[in-house]
Parts: C-alpha cells; structure tokens; sequence
C-alpha cells in the first residue's frame, strides 16, 4: 500500500523506482563493489534499500546485511565497530549466510568487538572475512553512513580494506546529509583511503508534479478513495515530490483528516523532525538557526535570499556582527547537512518547501 508509513519492503510497493532499481541491477551483475545512494530527507532511501536488497535475495539468492549506522552510532558514537559486529551476528543468523560461519559463531562478546567463536574470538574484520569466504557475492549495506564519522577510528580505513581484499562483498552506503555524507568519504581527497576507489551513485530524485499527483491518485484509489485530482494540485505543490510527505498526507486523509488538516499534521511532523536533526548544529552555535530562518524569510518573494541580505537578517537578529568567514561556514555546514542549497552565486535557498514553512515558523 502506497500510504503505508512503514518502510517498503518490495520493488512491487514501491512508486516511480524501477529505473533505479535496473540500475543498482545491472552495475550488481558488472560485480561492482561500491555504491553511494544519496538523496534528500523523506526521499525513501531506505525504504528503496530494502525493497532493492530483499528482490536481490529473492530472485538471485544473494543475501544482504544492513547496518543502521545512526542506531550504531547512538548506542557507542565513539566505539561503533561493537554494535556493527553485533547487528552483523544477528544479520548472519537470521539471514542463514552460508559458508559454515553459523556454527563456527557462538555469540557476541559485548565487552568489546570480539565476536566469541568456538575456535577463537574474532573480530569484526573476521566477520567481514568469513561473510566473503563463504558467499559467492553477498551485500552489507549502512544506512545514513555519515553518522560513522563520529567513531574514534577512521572507519573508511575498513571500508577500503573491504573493497581492496573481499571480493565477494559488495558495499552499501546511504546518505541524506550529503555533504556531510561526502566529507566522511573524502573520495577525492588524496590522503584518504577511499582515494580511487571506483563508486557507483545513485541519486533519488523528487517526484515530478505529475508523478506526485499519480502516486496520490493510485494511493486513495487503493483505499476505495476518489479524490478530485484538482484539490491535490496545492498539495502536490506544498510537499514538492517528497514521497514521505506524500505518504504522511495520504495517511491522514485516510485516516479522516481535511486537506487542510492533513497539511497541517504533516507540518507539524516535519517541526518535530526538523529540530531533531537540526540538534547537531545547535550544539555548534544558535547562529545556524539564525541563519537558515533569515534565508526563510528572505526567500518569500523570489524563492531564494541573497549572500548579504542573509548576513544583514541574522546581524539584525543577533545584534552583532557575524565576519565574512565565520558566514560562509554557516552556510557552507547548511549546504553540507542538506538544509540549503545554491542556485547561483550567492543565491541561497531551502530547497524542501515543507521544511521551508517549518523554518518560517522557527
């Protein structure tokens, strides 16, 4: 059902991803071993992770781990190599990865991330070692990877161990802060050790006027709906192809709710969602919120604000002054955590309209 509020979990459910799926397919069957799948928040990156892996699993018979690296990072945000062995245990088990490492595993060693075998006590490179020598291709993927950058050890250095000597793994990484996503990577920089590596990318656009009307139109029609298509235009135009949104709307609607209502609770939702991301850079400095809520403001008549009448907004607001470089780190973190995006030379703007009405309200 397209309105479901859980995570998909087939290719079948989902709307308007097949290209990337044959995709993700076809570089799958070229034994590519390194994929960034990125895209902007509510996009359904995980939902196409999943959907994507189980149909792998399904029809080729190659099976698949998912590490949640904001979960990993949450449980130990210093020491997430413990909960990554922990989930791929729990991920081996479940999923019957062959090769004999089942029986060789007896438990995780929670004191550490040492995996307690019958044999000896492993650790995570081990796991990563026996997952490869007993599949012809398996996947282990990590969802909102940038979270990892937090880890007391450079967890790339693994990464590009794993693509440098394990073959049959092919890796899996996932991001909604891009930038932040990109700067953990450091593909291009030459000191890093994912320096080189061929990456395969797979962007997750928006949906477009009309495929948003169409993905609305088919989920009401699922429920036995009919909604005159007319009255989903301002919808369409308010959540801007954001297929979490969508999804969020429709439930309400089902659920009862007007239109109106049913924007509302959306927004409403995105507050919530938006001051939990928004903590990281609260912590950095107030300034970021200052910022952004001048680049709202600002954009109301032409869509986007201006390099200096964002500095002159947040002076105003501040009451003091904010030097040139200290403002083209502000936004530069924005742009990196996903929040803003430039249109031009110094044109600014929020590129999510839902978000764009939740930072008005800020």
């Amino acid at each position: 059902m397209l309105f479901d509020v859980y995570p998909k979990t087939s290719i079948g459910e989902l709307f308007g991803r097949k290209a990337e799926y044959l995709s993700f397919l076809d570089a799958i069957e070229k034994r590519r071993n390194f994929f960034i799948i990125t895209g902007p928040r509510r996009i359904g990156k995980t939902s196409f992770l999943y959907a994507a892996l189980n149909e792998l699993e399904g029809e080729y018979g190659i099976p698949y781990a998912v590490i949640d690296a904001r979960a990993a990072t949450s449980v130990n945000s210093k020491y997430p190599q413990r909960v990554i062995a922990e989930r791929l245990y729990k991920a081996i088990v479940r999923k019957g990865f062959i090769g004999g490492i089942i029986s060789r595993i007896k438990s995780i060693n929670l004191e550490g991330v040492g995996i307690d075998l019958q044999e000896e006590n492993f650790d995570i490179i081990d796991v990563f070692s026996a997952i490869n020598e007993g599949n012809e291709l398996a996947v282990i993927a990590f969802d909102e990877a940038q979270y990892l950058r937090f880890s007391n050890e450079d967890l790339t250095k693994l990464f590009a161990w794993i693509l440098d000597n394990l073959h049959n793994i092919v890796l899996v990484v996932t991001g909604s802060q891009v930038g932040v996503l990109e700067n953990f990577l450091r593909l291009d920089d030459g000191n890093s050790p994912l320096y080189g590596r061929y990456e395969v990318r797979i962007n997750l656009p928006r949906f477009n006027p009309s495929e948003s009307l169409e993905f609305l139109r088919r989920g009401f029609e699922e429920y036995g709906m009919d909604v005159n298509e007319r009255e989903l235009l301002p919808v369409v135009n308010t959540l801007d192809g954001v297929p979490g949104w969508l999804v969020h709307y429709g439930a309400h609607r089902i659920d009862g709710l007007t239109n109106d209502e049913a924007i509302e609770k959306v927004l409403e939702k995105a507050m919530k969602y938006v001051q939990t991301e928004f903590e990281e850079l609260d912590k950095l400095s107030p300034r970021y919120r200052t910022v952004i809520r001048a680049i709202a403001h600002l954009s109301e008549d032409k869509g986007y604000a201006r390099w200096e009448n964002i500095k002159r907004f947040a002076e105003g607001e501040l009451g003091e002054g904010i030097d040139e470089k200290s403002m083209r780190g502000y936004l530069s973190k924005l742009m990196d955590y996903g929040f803003v995006e430039t249109i031009g030379y110094g044109k600014y703007r929020i590129p999510d309209p839902v978000m764009y009405r939740v930072f008005k309200r800020m």
